[in-house]
């Protein structure tokens, strides 16, 4: 029995924050879903879907990427960082304090 869709799923590499996961997802899926639906991050957020307001944006490669439209694919092997992946609880990066400061972590 073939199941719709499933011929395009793949497995792709991705290092997150460090950590290097593995999912299998269709490729063209934009990179924001994968990090907060598969790998449950909150920090990349959707906001306006278009690329223009900056919630979604993740930094690949020390070069800031809106991950709402660019699929996956297009990261497989990249170094990724999220929100989460710049500081610690200990010592929270100045971003990440801002955030804490505004109540911005709030779903």
């Amino acid at each position: 029995m073939r199941v719709p869709g499933w011929e395009s799923m793949s497995a792709i590499n991705l290092k997150v924050n460090g950590k290097i996961h593995t999912v299998d997802v269709d490729p063209t899926t934009p990179l924001l879903y994968v990090l907060s639906d598969d790998l449950a991050l909150n920090g990349p957020r959707f906001g306006c879907g278009l690329a223009q307001c900056g919630s979604c944006t993740v930094i690949v490669s020390g070069e800031a990427v809106r991950s709402c439209v660019t699929p996956v694919s297009a990261f497989a092997d990249a170094e990724i960082t999220t929100l989460e992946g710049i500081g610690t609880i200990e010592k929270p990066h100045p971003l990440q304090q801002a955030f804490i400061d505004e109540q911005a972590n709030r779903a």
